[in-house]
């Protein structure tokens, strides 16, 4: 793999003065994390404290630690596959523009804290924060962030209702109904919740969970600090309603398949 050199790339891209105004746009975005990657979220944490300005907002004392009191006190369960998601980040940020349009520091980290309770609404179990272990603002010379690191723990899901055929593996197969289609079971479970990524993004809308995620967020705290939404140029299925009216987007536009060219020749 070629070595990049990452000091030009920020000296030419990030340093560099634009040479027009630019909205001011906050941004809003999930990290995901396996079990066998959580050391290297310490490691990280520890080079940017020696490194930048680090406040914490929810400390720990380490990634697998916390982990493992997160799933005694919630009492969830986990189907350890060995390739499953554990823990996310939910990183906030924003551009030059964004940052500059604060009268201080301070506010800037108020508007963290208020990206924090974000959190504890959005995503915390009970909404809580008792699923989530860490909150750090790190600010570094170019760019500043919040990271909340979590568990996706949800307290809804869907089980296969299993019949009892079986596969040539003896695996019992998943019932059908009358039109041929795989059937499912509710579960919700508040003493017993599940640790799961696909079932917890289930929960908060499934295709458009993330865009629901950055709608939400848009309307809910960063529009009050004077941030812009960008176009949305995700497909039409993975688009929320209020964004499709917002942006004009429908299904068969030019942005409504995954390759697009737009050039001019």
């Amino acid at each position: 793999m070629k070595n990049i050199d990452y000091k030009y790339y920020r000296n030419k891209y990030v340093d560099e003065e634009p040479s027009f105004p630019r909205d001011k746009h906050a941004t809003i975005s999930v990290i995901s994390h396996k079990k066998n990657e959580l050391a290297v979220i310490d490691e990280y944490l520890k080079d940017c404290e020696q490194r930048f300005d680090v406040e914490y907002i929810k400390p720990m004392s380490s990634v697998e630690q916390a982990w493992e009191e997160v799933m005694k006190s919630t009492n969830a369960t986990f189907n350890n596959r060995g390739k499953n998601i554990v823990l996310e980040c939910m990183q906030f940020g924003g551009n030059r523009e964004f940052w500059n349009s604060f009268d201080s520091e301070q506010e800037i980290k108020d508007y963290f804290r208020a990206c924090y309770k974000y959190v504890e609404w959005k995503i915390g179990f009970l909404h809580t924060h008792e699923n989530i272990i860490c909150a750090a603002i790190i600010t570094e010379p170019n760019r500043r962030n919040l990271f909340v690191y979590y568990l996706p723990v949800t307290k809804k899901w869907l089980r296969k209702v299993l019949s009892d055929d079986e596969s040539e593996a003896d695996n019992r197969l998943q019932q059908r109904n009358e039109e041929g289609m795989p059937m499912y079971w509710h579960r919700v479970e508040i003493d017993e919740p599940l640790l799961s990524h696909s079932e917890f993004w289930k929960a908060r809308g499934g295709l458009t969970s993330y865009s629901d995620l950055q709608e939400d967020f848009y309307v809910k705290v960063s529009k009050q600090y004077g941030a812009k939404r960008g176009k949305s140029y995700s497909l039409v299925k993975n688009t929320t309603l209020r964004q499709q009216e917002r942006y004009g987007r429908f299904e068969g536009d030019k942005y409504d398949e995954l390759y697009y060219d737009d050039l001019p020749f």
